[in-house]
């Protein structure tokens, strides 16, 4: 635990927001270097504007088994500078003024933890592949632009989910960002407002009574940004305005039916108004839904119950990396090391729950060599 620890703060202490985790990168691939494995980086800085790529890494091993894929990310969402750790009863926080981090440090020192006793332990394995992604915060950007076919495995591991021990993730929804444009028409505002047609009214029409929130069982949306302009001060008609929301579903169909509702929605609110409107949209995930008696479940089952932890497997809301392995053709599952509340400042770690997420990598390494 305390090596755990010491290597949790030493990579806290590094900056690493969204398209800049340079420093990160270059320190996590001297650690895996140490460990003995193979480190590429990819191309994805340039392709992205990013200042470091997907560190793919390999732990070659003797030929048995099959290849196994363990994944984290280098970034962290904004508010994570100078962190001031603190603990207390077992558990890791800040100070309450920046977040912790542990999304995803938490899941990048399971894995070089679990590598390391591997390497210690002198026991025979398989191959194990780690991709270290960067911008998961930002739409997945990094896994996104991944090229799978570069990967072996079959089978993975995405260290990146909140939650006790235990908890797999075996499923993610489909995300679709959406936004309505309306356009109305620029005039004076003093001098001949009747001449101009508010975009910022039309707007208010369409979202006033749009339908949100739970759609269904499975299935959300939420409008969260109006953008106006080009017109910076009150004396000019608005001539433009932009909604951005989204909508994401275990069930692509049910994200395809309320794109179609929100553009006959949004015809019938401006049918007696005079703006004109467009609704676009960019996917941002494709779900996915690996059954309960698949073997990356199973394994894992195996893997939580040996060590005393009771597993269990549930479909999440959000995504992650694990979207884009699954549609690379990789079979990979979310892991819960013991982190809860992220991307605020009251997020906390279990320590005993991380410290188990390193054995949970070891064990899990020796499980697939005995394939």
């Amino acid at each position: 635990m305390d090596r755990m620890l010491q290597e949790f703060l030493e990579l806290m202490a590094i900056s690493s927001p969204s398209f800049g985790e340079r420093q990160m990168a270059d320190t996590v691939k001297q650690k895996l270097v140490e460990l003995g494995c193979e480190v590429e980086e990819d191309d994805v800085a340039a392709r992205i504007g990013g200042t470091a790529g997907n560190l793919i890494a390999r732990l070659p091993g003797d030929g048995r088994g099959e290849p196994l894929l363990l994944s984290a990310h280098l970034d962290r969402v904004p508010n994570g500078d100078n962190i001031k750790p603190v603990i207390r009863d077992g558990i890791l926080t800040s100070d309450g003024t920046t977040i912790l981090a542990a999304d995803d440090l938490a899941g990048v020192v399971a894995i070089l933890e679990g590598v390391r006793r591997i390497r210690e332990s002198g026991l025979p394995h398989g191959d194990v592949e780690i991709v270290f992604t960067v911008c998961e915060e930002m739409k997945t950007q990094g896994s996104r632009n991944l090229d799978c076919s570069r990967l072996r495995s079959k089978v993975g591991y995405c260290l990146d989910s909140s939650g006790r021990i235990g908890r797999i993730i075996r499923a993610a929804p489909t995300i679709v960002r959406l936004y309505i444009d309306v356009y109305g028409k620029a005039a004076h505002a003093g001098a001949e407002p009747e001449k101009g047609i508010n975009a910022l009214k039309g707007a208010a029409k369409i979202l006033s009574e749009l339908e949100e929130g739970r759609l269904d069982f499975e299935t959300t949306s939420n409008w969260a940004i109006m953008k106006t302009g080009p017109a910076k001060n009150t004396n000019v008609v608005c001539p433009h305005c932009q909604l951005i929301g989204e909508v994401r579903s275990h069930d692509p169909q049910k994200v395809e039916d309320y794109i179609a509702y929100v553009q006959r929605h949004g015809e019938e609110a401006l049918a007696e108004f005079p703006a004109t409107f467009t609704l676009t949209r960019s996917n941002d995930l494709r779900c996915f839904c690996i059954p309960e008696d698949a073997p990356v479940i199973t394994k894992l089952t195996e893997v939580l119950r040996g060590m005393g932890r009771e597993p269990w497997a549930e479909k999440g809301g959000g995504g992650m990396d694990a979207n884009w392995f699954n549609a690379g053709g990789i079979a990979t599952v979310g892991v819960a090391t013991g982190y809860l509340k992220n991307h605020t400042p009251d997020e906390l770690l279990h320590l005993q729950d991380f410290a188990d997420s390193a054995e949970m990598v070891y064990r899990l390494i020796l499980a697939f060599a005995e394939q």
